[in-house]
């Protein structure tokens, strides 16, 4: 069985309010192309697909253009959709049964037939174009912790999470008699998995999970969540972050790409990269803290036809320049560069351990738990719960629910 496995695409994102359509529709034509040329059995999207629970109009628009579009190149492609902690699981669903006529699969949430869990929708079958069957996709959507379903009346809280995914590595082996490739899709975080690019204080209210309690029986966990591609090999299972498609934020300095997975029951997965090319990358001037001047003497360096994002990498001890923003908009006069904002690195802040003082710009950067973060360590002197930065962020998350 071969699949393209592609997360994170977050469309609707905006950038320091530089709208980002155009790059993701350079993305998704890519992907179209990469799906032509690879002709595969399935499509594996792992979560977060909007940035926001509520995407506008346009952007749900630009997204099922693109999966009819992957329809009419590949007939035969199966297409299976599970929701991230960015998505509304409710909304990503709305026409599930339509999107069964162009061969997409949405799974958004758990659901319950007669108060028994429904484990067999969350077990999909993938056929080649003359109906045999090539192997299982196990689609699980995005969970937070507090939410996971009750498998057994007997376990406890904490024990809920570990009996839901052994619930379904058992029904998905009862169900595959014939020993086809069997492929896990999570939205999670995997204990120590490499989370470059993320600021791992606000990495979305997820706890870490082993590996092995996912399952040990499947040829691919295909994951999703964090932007970072990378493999990690358990035990008995390879599971595979594929990463982010385009940079969602200026410390995601490294390539980004889909994976091709080739599976045969019993073997090692064989895993390709295939590059993104994003036509607007992210540029940090210069690359290394510098002072205000001689980070404007850097934006010299930018051509005037090169398109892309800037911002300013300075470091000062004193304030920054009250006419700033006329300089910098002065010194990218007749490019075609955006400017986002200033990254100020402060001497003493460093040397005396904090960060809770913080400038208009870099204000403009914070998230909710963030703000909620920094203003307890300024009051107690030492990092926020878990459990509370947990609890903060479904509050953020119902919030956004209600205003969807």
């Amino acid at each position: 069985m071969k699949i393209i496995h592609t997360s994170d695409w977050h469309l609707g994102h905006t950038l320091y309010e530089h709208d980002r359509t155009a790059e993701h529709t350079v993305f998704l034509s890519q992907l179209i192309g990469i799906v032509e040329e690879e002709k595969p059995d399935a499509l594996l999207v792992s979560g977060d697909i909007y940035d926001r629970t509520n995407p506008s109009t346009s952007v749900q628009k630009m997204y099922y253009k693109a999966l009819l579009d992957m329809h009419k190149t590949c007939p035969d492609m199966s297409v299976v959709v599970t929701a991230g902690n960015h998505d509304s699981k409710a909304m990503l669903e709305l026409g599930r049964e339509l999107w069964l006529m162009a061969g997409v699969r949405v799974i958004g949430q758990v659901e319950r037939t007669d108060g028994v869990i429904d484990l067999d929708r969350h077990i999909i079958g993938i056929d080649d174009a003359d109906g045999v069957k090539k192997g299982y996709v196990v689609a699980v959507p995005h969970i937070f912790d507090q939410n996971y379903p009750v498998v057994d009346e007997s376990n406890s809280k904490d024990e809920r999470r570990a009996a839901f995914f052994k619930a379904l590595q058992d029904r998905v082996s009862a169900i595959n008699t014939e020993n086809l490739p069997v492929v896990m899709m999570a939205h999670l975080l995997v204990a120590n998995s490499n989370i470059e690019g993320h600021d791992p204080d606000v990495i979305g209210g997820i706890s870490e999970i082993s590996l092995g309690e996912l399952g040990e029986e499947y040829d691919y966990i295909a994951m999703g969540h964090i932007h970072y591609p990378q493999t990690i090999k358990g035990r008995h299972v390879v599971a595979r972050y594929c990463g982010s498609p385009i940079p969602v934020n200026f410390d995601e300095t490294y390539p980004h790409s889909v994976s091709v997975v080739t599976l045969e029951s019993g073997k090692a997965p064989e895993i390709r990269e295939i590059r993104i090319k994003n036509p607007k990358p992210m540029l940090t001037v210069p690359a290394k803290p510098s002072s205000f001047d001689e980070a404007l003497l850097g934006l010299e360096d930018i051509g005037d036809d090169e398109i892309c994002y800037v911002r300013l990498n300075i470091i000062m001890d004193g304030q920054i320049p009250a006419d700033y923003m006329e300089r910098i908009a002065k010194a990218l006069e007749g490019k075609r560069a955006d400017y986002c904002y200033c990254k100020i690195t402060r001497p003493e802040t460093l040397a005396a351990g904090d960060d809770t003082a913080v400038t208009y710009d870099e204000f403009r950067e914070l998230t909710p738990i963030d703000v909620a973060q920094r203003f307890y360590k300024s009051k107690y002197g030492t990092d926020m719960p878990v459990q509370m930065t947990e609890m903060i962020n479904e509050a953020v998350d119902r919030y956004n629910k209600e205003n969807e």
